[in-house]
């Protein structure tokens, strides 16, 4: 590879680490192709991309950015995950796979700019996706509204209830006549 080609390919990289809130790095040895094409295909479900990189080229691309932090992680063969999309979601994906595949093994991940363990990655993967705390935020909200519509309809319900027992009332009485 030229020095041309490696600035094109630093500066990919550069993006894909600019514009992905989480990066995870991980030991890929013993994987098959399918393994990889299988796990690639749900990272994509989840707005995910996998990608082999240099770790020198990858030094390059993060060396003036926030995403430094991952130079502890650059040593021996790696892969990186892009999550561009939930982060949850993300790092769900991930730490299943590796908990599948015993030869895919997380090193740790970058979410903007702070390096996280594999511990803090699988926790992560244990907290609410968006969409859930969305639905949780909605529901939270439509409370006092629907509250306000029981409280307003109980009177109603309240004397129609006191009319229908009148009206049995008085049916008994004329079916007695």
């Amino acid at each position: 590879m030229n020095q041309t080609e490696k600035q094109v390919v630093i500066g990919e990289l550069a993006e894909k680490f600019g514009n992905a809130p989480l990066v995870a790095l991980s030991q890929y040895r013993g994987l098959t192709v399918a393994q990889m094409t299988d796990l690639r295909g749900q990272l994509r479900a989840v707005e995910g991309e996998l990608l082999v990189a240099k770790n020198t080229l990858v030094w390059r691309a993060v060396m003036e950015t926030p995403n430094k932090v991952v130079e502890p992680l650059l040593s021996g063969p790696n892969v990186f995950a892009f999550g561009y999309g939930d982060p949850v979601a993300f790092a769900k994906v991930i730490d299943t796979y590796a908990d599948k595949n015993e030869k895919f093994e997380v090193k740790g991940a970058v979410m903007e700019g702070v390096l996280l363990d594999k511990k803090q990655l699988a926790k992560l993967a244990t907290m609410p996706g968006r969409d859930e705390l969305r639905a949780k935020l909605l529901a939270l909200m439509m409370t006092p509204a629907t509250m306000l519509v029981r409280v307003l309809s109980a009177p109603a319900q309240g004397f129609a209830q006191v009319l229908d027992a009148r009206r049995r009332q008085l049916e008994g009485a004329g079916a007695t006549d």
